[in-house]
């Protein structure tokens, strides 16, 4: 199974509150999303390109870099409504990140050759690293990243289609 999938089924397990009950993604119907809480720390799209970006502008200077939620960020990316009515500015907000998040993954990636031997799987990995990495390791991930982060939101949000 390609990481990118088991990233996706990790999504769909997102816990949301519907009616003040705890359940999946996965569980939620088309009409739900208007009544659910997506129990996430942003309120919409742009709240979470700026959180994206200031993790990114941090995490240059630092040298460890943070470990974040991949999945509470890509449920985001894919279901937080846009600010305005603007349906343009909401797509180039979701734009921005994907990108963001691509970078960050990038460094990420970055970060984490400068301390393993790539063509091992280093024993302490989350599920972040086994995902940003895809063990076993393909040589042109930075090229293909932000395509696969995409992929994937475009199919979170086609799941309530």
């Amino acid at each position: 199974m390609d990481v990118y999938e088991v990233l996706y089924q990790f999504c769909l397990e997102y816990p949301v509150l519907l009616d003040d009950k705890e359940v999946p993604l996965w569980k939620l119907k088309k009409e739900d999303l208007d009544k659910v809480n997506l129990n996430l720390p942003w309120d919409s799209i742009r709240d979470l390109a700026i959180y994206l970006y200031e993790l990114k502008k941090k995490q240059q200077n630092s040298k460890e870099l943070v470990k974040f939620d991949i999945i509470e960020v890509l449920v985001g990316i894919a279901l937080l409504k846009h600010d305005d009515k603007n349906n343009y500015m909401g797509l180039v907000t979701e734009e921005m990140c994907l990108t963001y998040l691509s970078e960050l993954i990038t460094a990420r990636i970055n970060c984490i050759a400068k301390y393993y031997y790539m063509m091992k799987k280093p024993q302490n990995t989350n599920i972040f690293d086994e995902i940003i990495l895809k063990f076993p390791q393909k040589k042109d991930i930075r090229a293909s990243n932000i395509n696969d982060l995409r992929e994937l939101v475009g199919r979170i949000k086609s799941y309530f289609k």
